[in-house]
């Protein structure tokens, strides 16, 4: 299980692989998409977008599962 290293609530694959896109691939601890939000200063919705716009393109960071 791992956790967001900023409020602790358990991460999905995505939001691994949504932090290793945004803030770098060899990130060692992962942001929830909340965290995430926060800390670009923008809305929840606009990352969710973002990986459904990465999982299309074929990324293999984000699963086709959650």
């Amino acid at each position: 299980m791992t956790c967001c290293k900023k409020c602790g609530k358990e991460l999905s694959g995505d939001e691994i692989g949504l932090t290793k896109k945004l803030v770098g691939k060899g990130e060692k601890e992962f942001l929830c998409i909340d965290c995430l939000a926060s800390l670009f200063g923008c809305e929840v919705s606009l990352l969710e977008k973002k990986i459904e716009y990465y999982r299309s393109y074929g990324c293999r960071l984000f699963s086709n599962k959650e």
